[in-house]
């Protein structure tokens, strides 16, 4: 009776834990909210990075009513990465209800397969943060230092723009014209690409080098998984909560 009794617990916590394993890829799975403004449900960054960054955000959600919300994960809940996204915005309220200012940045690092961020922008915010605006900020500024396994500075590049943006300091038209190639950098890349071509046809036909090859390299990087376990931001016990919600679509997303 007591060895039955045994072989009965273990196999309820056997199909707990394989519950607690697999919750990522569970159909409709959604992290349940607690009130921080940063969640590492990867276990990616440092507690110490952790804690930074929902201590930069709180500043600015007390300071503006703006809640921005950083999170890792690595799985939509058997989702797309924008549903899983615009779900945990509703879902959770993220922003002030009446005027729908939250926005939501998840990150799915690189592993064994692609890496995805997703911009999900609520519709008090749209007008600040148009859809090729979070576009821009995900192409040129989030995935250069996602390539590099530098997470954190990818994130805070984002905020770097996100947060003026939202407390009306800067917009995308500044951004752009922040952003702008010189003209003379241009010409001077024409000038260059026109002599190499020039250099290339006449060593061609010299028979000497038979050819001239003209190739490219980029950086490479490897990227091994941390694994296990989640960390939310402990410095964040002055927050009041979410009350909101209202993503209707708004936003952009990437991958690498």
């Amino acid at each position: 009776m007591i060895k039955r009794f045994f072989i009965v617990v273990i196999s309820i916590c056997s199909i707990l834990s394989a519950g607690a394993q697999t919750k990522y890829d569970e159909t409709g799975w959604l992290p349940d909210k607690e009130n921080h403004l940063v969640y590492d449900f990867y276990g990616l960054l440092e507690s110490s990075q952790v804690d930074g960054l929902e201590e930069r955000l709180l500043a600015f959600n007390d300071s503006t009513s703006n809640q921005i919300v950083v999170m890792i994960t690595p799985g939509f809940g058997g989702s797309d990465i924008s549903s899983f996204a615009f779900d945990v915005g509703n879902k959770w309220g993220i922003g002030q209800g009446e005027f729908a200012n939250g926005v939501i940045i998840i990150v799915k690092p690189k592993d064994d397969t692609d890496g995805q961020v997703e911009i999900a922008v609520g519709t008090g915010l749209e007008g600040a943060l148009p859809d090729i605006f979070c576009k821009r900020i995900i192409e040129d500024e989030m995935i250069p230092h996602f390539r590099e396994n530098d997470y954190m500075g990818g994130i805070n590049a984002a905020l770097d723009i996100i947060l003026p943006v939202c407390a009306g300091e800067y917009n995308f038209d500044q951004y752009k014209k922040d952003n702008k190639v010189p003209s003379w950098f241009i010409l001077l890349c024409l000038i260059a690409f026109i002599g190499v071509i020039v250099w290339a046809t006449k060593n061609s036909g010299s028979g000497g080098s038979g050819g001239a090859y003209l190739g490219g390299y980029g950086p490479t990087s490897t990227w091994s998984s941390a694994g296990g376990g989640w960390n939310s931001g402990s410095s964040g016990g002055g927050f009041g909560g979410f009350g909101g919600g209202s993503f209707s679509g708004g936003g952009a997303s990437g991958r690498w």
